[in-house]
């Protein structure tokens, strides 16, 4: 489902207000997705917003101020890079930077669900970027916990 560039725009304004206060992981890389969506390039305002965020998120990472700090620092951070590199179609820059994560993003928190998205995110990119193989291999790996699962059975289609 595509929400469509006006749908980001409302998740956008609100969201933006937090920017530079980070204080949960799994908020601001939802946040990522925010502004991320689309082509960034396209917007100055939210590619520099984007910038700001993950700088934000780094300090944040650097800080002591709660046991979150660490999970921003080591998945956090690169998770925003990769959301921002995806916005950018940078897709094998992607891939890069979310390979390595897989199996640590659990520990941003939320449901399957809510982290599948970052799964879904690293497979297009790499169908995007043309490696076929690692899409597949990571559908594959997926669809073993979820096998009737709709939205890989159509990304495994794509590839």
């Amino acid at each position: 489902i595509d929400p469509g560039e006006k749908r980001w725009e409302l998740v956008l304004k609100p969201f933006s207000l937090r920017i530079g206060h980070p204080d949960f992981t799994w908020l601001e890389t939802h946040l990522m997705m925010s502004l991320a969506y689309g082509k960034i390039s396209a917007s100055a305002a939210r590619l520099a917003l984007a910038k700001k965020m993950i700088k934000s998120l780094e300090e944040y990472g650097q800080s002591t101020v709660s046991s979150d700090c660490k999970v921003a620092d080591m998945i956090g951070v690169p998770l925003c890079n990769a959301l921002l590199a995806y916005g950018e179609e940078r897709y094998s820059d992607v891939v890069a930077l979310l390979v390595p994560l897989k199996y640590d993003i659990i520990k941003i928190g939320g449901s399957w669900a809510q982290r599948q998205v970052f799964s879904i995110t690293l497979i297009q990119a790499a169908i995007k970027a043309k490696n076929y193989c690692q899409a597949m291999a990571i559908i594959i790996e997926l669809k073993a916990q979820k096998p009737h699962n709709k939205t890989l059975q159509r990304l495994q289609d794509q590839v």
